[in-house]
């Protein structure tokens, strides 16, 4: 899961890195009872930006049951 195009950071060297890195995020997001919502921008790669979720031709990098698994967790603002 190389990535050699722009991105924010260091890109993740494997699935299991970026699924990682995503649901520590996420879960630092819904466990802050100050937010009300996240958005993940960049569904799919582009030219020059390469962290989207599927590839530039749509094609999910992730299984979309573990990203839909860390988003369906409970947030702060709903206990």
């Amino acid at each position: 899961m190389a990535n050699t195009g722009w991105s924010y950071g260091n890109a993740p060297a494997t699935e299991e890195e970026f699924i990682d890195r995503y649901t520590r995020l996420t879960t630092a997001l819904m466990k802050n009872p100050e937010h009300m919502g996240f958005c993940y921008t960049q569904l799919t790669d582009v030219e020059q930006e390469q962290n989207g979720l599927y590839t530039y031709d749509r094609r999910p990098k992730f299984p979309s049951e573990v990203i839909a698994a860390v988003n369906r967790q409970k947030a702060a603002i709903e206990e």
